[in-house]
């Protein structure tokens, strides 16, 4: 039995479209399911005075690969990895950062956060009634660049469990100038901020003791390295020191204590810029190292959106095939031979596979005999309705009135009564069909009496 087509070619070709695109927008919208990246904080990504996208724009003119890792809890490869954490970050999960990368998987630099920054537009310095000059007043007040940030306060790092041997010292508005910075070769360069300045010393969880890289005017350390057996020849080099170890398989961990020296901040003076690109260059061995700024610890961890990694090798395979799967069911659809064939109705099915199982249940209980009467019953009913006989008569007097069409019609057969009673008496399985056998020629013979003739 056919079936005419449920949907047209246009509405089939309608549907698919939509699903098309629908399937694109949803591709779109997992894509785009990562926190926006310049939101004005101390990372790679921030553009504000606190962040680092001065020194990634540098590092990248400069000919260096850079990347962003965003997936929180990755340990990294032997690239350089930046750390830049928050005040507050999961201090379990640097320290065990910085623990599996210095036994030997790639070097460290680790920034402190010092500045409390905000949005530019938020500045709570500024009176929200402060008069505005005419032009503002009629074209209203320029907005700030998207990322721009403005310092709140200064607030020194307290991480428990990380490095505790090393103490950290924030300077106040009011202490003594620190006289910019300095370092071993002579070099030296201004502090934005030459009284607010952050800096450290001490030793590692191993007591190694901190050797300065980088110091102010007056002496403090604004950034170190742990001569912890690891053979660190650029860094030794511009520390001034012999070198510190000769163990290829540690990696070393620099700490920049004073933000001010790496930030877009910092990065605004020539020389401080210069001392930026030579402290990472000294850490990655002044070897060609790949340069990893970790977002992950500054808020902006996201798992790997599925759009990413739907066309990322090893996945980028299995989606090449689901691409090429679906084409070939397109096609296929619209190059169908045909009608669609229906199959046969449900309630034909059911009543198949009823009869099927009741017949499968009598032979396996070898009861043959419970099937005889109701059979000799069945056909008396066939032919009642076939022959268009009174209702409502009993077995004998329907019986005497099929036998009287059967001379009629059929003389040389056994009467339909006889059969019958035969029938329901049987018990083996042989007398029981041949007796069914013979009803059901009787049945034969006289049911086409009354039925209409097939129309040409």
């Amino acid at each position: 039995m056919n079936n005419p087509a449920a949907f047209g070619p246009r509405g089939t070709f309608a549907m698919i479209v939509a699903g098309f695109v629908s399937f694109i927008i949803l591709l779109m919208w997992m894509g785009t399911g990562t926190p926006q990246g310049n939101n004005g904080g101390a990372h790679g990504l921030g553009k504000g005075i606190s962040g680092y996208a001065a020194l990634v724009a540098m590092l990248s003119a400069d000919g260096h690969p850079v990347e962003f890792n965003r997936m929180p809890g990755q340990i990294g490869g032997p690239e350089v990895r930046v750390l830049t954490p928050l005040a507050e970050t999961d201090t379990k999960e640097l320290a065990r950062q910085l623990q599996m990368r210095r036994a030997g998987v790639g070097p460290t630099i680790l920034i402190t956060p010092k500045w409390l920054t905000g949005p530019l537009a938020n500045d709570p310095r500024v009176p929200p009634d402060a008069r505005r000059r005419a032009w503002a007043r009629v074209f209203g007040a320029p907005a700030a660049p998207a990322g721009w940030t403005t310092i709140w306060g200064a607030q020194a790092p307290n991480w428990k469990g990380v490095l505790d041997n090393v103490s950290v010292h924030l300077g106040y508005a009011k202490a003594p100038a620190a006289h910019g910075w300095r370092s071993a070769d002579g070099a030296s360069g201004p502090l934005p901020d030459d009284r607010i300045v952050l800096s450290g010393g001490g030793m590692d969880d191993n007591e190694h003791p901190l050797i300065p890289l980088v110091r102010s005017g007056d002496g403090r350390i604004l950034a170190g390295y742990f001569p912890d057996g690891g053979a660190y020849p650029a860094l030794d080099a511009m520390a001034g020191v012999a070198p510190t170890g000769s163990d290829t398989s540690i990696q070393p961990l620099v700490v920049v204590f004073e933000p001010d020296l790496l930030n877009n901040r910092g990065m605004a003076n020539q020389a401080t810029a210069l001392l930026a690109r030579r402290l990472v260059l000294a850490s990655m061995g002044n070897t060609r190292r790949q340069i990893l700024f970790d977002v992950s610890l500054a808020g902006l961890g996201a798992s790997k959106n599925l759009l990413t990694l739907a066309f990322t090798p090893p996945f980028l395979a299995a989606t090449i095939c689901l691409i090429l799967a679906m084409a070939g069911s397109i096609w296929r659809g619209f190059a169908r031979f045909g009608p669609a064939r229906a199959g046969a109705p449900a309630d034909r099915v059911g009543r198949i596979a009823l009869v099927e199982g009741g017949a499968a249940l009598l032979l396996r209980a070898r009861r043959y005999h419970l099937i005889a009467a109701p059979y000799a019953i069945a056909a008396r009913e066939r032919l009642i309705v076939a022959l268009s006989l009174p209702r409502r008569k009993s077995a004998d007097e329907t019986d005497a009135a099929i036998e009287r069409v059967q001379r009629a019609v059929a003389p040389g057969t056994t009467p339909f009564g006889e059969v019958a009673a035969r029938l329901a008496g049987a018990q083996a399985p042989g007398t029981i069909t041949a007796q069914a056998a013979e009803l059901h020629n009787i049945e034969t013979a006289l049911g086409h009496i009354n039925r209409k003739p097939d129309r040409p």
